[in-house]
């Protein structure tokens, strides 16, 4: 009984599968309102829609992009480093005598003028040691005339055979004798002087002082335990810089060649810095130093400049923005920094000639001046390069649809 029931059901599926397909293959019935028209051709298939613009089959427009003319012109040149201010002058005050420390005459971290006392050393024993030196010159002296005097009283004589001529000879050598002990003596005088000036100690200039290294009743002595305090000059003040080896050689060659120049008006190069709040500082500064050597340990040469500092606004150690100016650069070739693109094999830029297709350039590029760059090498002056739309360049060669980008704002000065 089950067999007879599978097969009456298989039966049943395979007429309405059979229904189905016939229902798919008959002729659409005419409308009943519409006139009969049996001899009416058959209407056309619709074949693939015509090619062109906008077409899913038709090839994409040209892709829009903007060009600049590429441009050329004298730009001031900007140099720009990091660095750090330093005193023009670092001097260590010490004792030059032992002995120990009676006043301290300077509030620490003051500004002190030259020749301020800062410290005084006990001075009675070598005071002691004057007044014994100047008793050594006084019996010197009183030696040496005695002496003279023996020698005139023999040469007086005049009577051949009164004196004998070993005599004479030997005043005569205390006489010598005398003369150099009144030279020892004052000599030990003008060094006893010496030790009793040197119990006051002097600001060796005018700038600022630290910290008292020793305080009052300490012992000091000249050798290692003389530092007392450290004095700075700050005005004028010294700002130190690095740049690097590549970079040197660069602007020297650019400069021996003529391509960097002078601007007009400017002898030498000028520094101006800028200082961490942002502000600029007053004075312009000179390059007054560059390091013999190279930093083997950076790959850097050193610099400095020096400023005028009579407010004593900056102090040691302070950061600042340094900026070499007074060069400029004529004949200059610039593009907007935004054409540029970069790949491993450098940078480059897309050109777009009269046949309206980008042509992949490869150029040299230089430093920075405002929102453009310095081309070096790879492009002419009056050439276009693409500066907006690059993403839309699938590869070189392919025609675009060019419109002018807006004009340029004057170059600022080079990076």
């Amino acid at each position: 009984m089950r067999e007879v029931t599978h097969a009456f059901t298989a039966l049943i599926l395979a007429a309405t599968m059979a229904c189905t397909v016939m229902a798919q293959e008959a002729p659409p019935k005419q409308s009943p309102t519409a006139p009969a028209n049996e001899g009416a051709a058959a209407p056309p298939k619709a074949g693939p829609p015509a090619a062109g613009k906008g077409g899913p089959m038709g090839p994409p427009p040209p892709p829009e992009v903007t060009l600049a003319t590429v441009e050329q012109k004298t730009v001031p040149m900007e140099y720009e480093y990091v660095g750090v201010s330093a005193p023009s002058k670092t001097v260590e005050v010490r004792s030059r005598v032992q002995g120990f420390l009676e006043t301290r005459d300077f509030q620490e971290g003051a500004y002190i003028t030259q020749g301020t006392r800062l410290f005084t050393i006990d001075p009675r024993s070598f005071k002691a040691d004057q007044q014994i030196t100047q008793a050594q010159v006084e019996q010197a002296q009183s030696a040496l005339k005695l002496a003279q005097q023996e020698v005139k009283r023999l040469q007086a004589v005049r009577d051949p055979g009164s004196i004998a001529q070993a005599d004479l000879d030997q005043k005569l050598a205390a006489e010598a004798n005398a003369a150099a002990s009144l030279r020892l003596a004052k000599a030990q005088l003008a060094k006893s002087e010496l030790d009793v000036s040197y119990t006051s100690i002097e600001a060796p200039l005018t700038g600022f002082i630290g910290k008292a290294l020793k305080e009052i009743g300490s012992f000091v002595d000249s050798g290692q335990n003389s530092l007392l305090a450290v004095m700075q000059q700050v005005d004028p003040i010294y700002v130190s810089f690095q740049v690097s080896e590549k970079e040197y050689l660069a602007e020297r060659e650019a400069r021996d060649k003529g391509t960097v120049i002078l601007s007009a008006g400017n002898t030498e190069p000028f520094i101006e810095i800028t200082l961490l709040d942002g502000s600029t500082y007053s004075s312009r500064g000179k390059l007054n130093f560059e390091n013999a050597n190279v930093n083997m340990e950076t790959g850097t040469v050193e610099l400095r400049g020096t400023f005028e500092n009579g407010d004593k606004r900056l102090k040691p150690g302070q950061f600042v923005k340094v900026h070499v100016r007074g060069w400029e650069r004529p004949g200059t070739v610039l593009v907007p920094q935004r054409s540029v693109s970069q790949s491993p094999k450098g940078a480059f830029v897309y050109v777009v000639g009269d046949d309206k297709k980008a042509e992949r350039r490869v150029v040299t590029m230089g430093s920075w001046v405002g929102q453009d760059w310095i081309v070096l090498d790879g492009l002419k002056p009056g050439e276009r390069v693409i500066v907006d739309g690059l993403a839309k360049i699938m590869m070189p060669g392919m025609p675009v649809n060019p419109t002018p980008a807006a004009p340029a704002a004057e170059p600022a000065k080079a990076q």
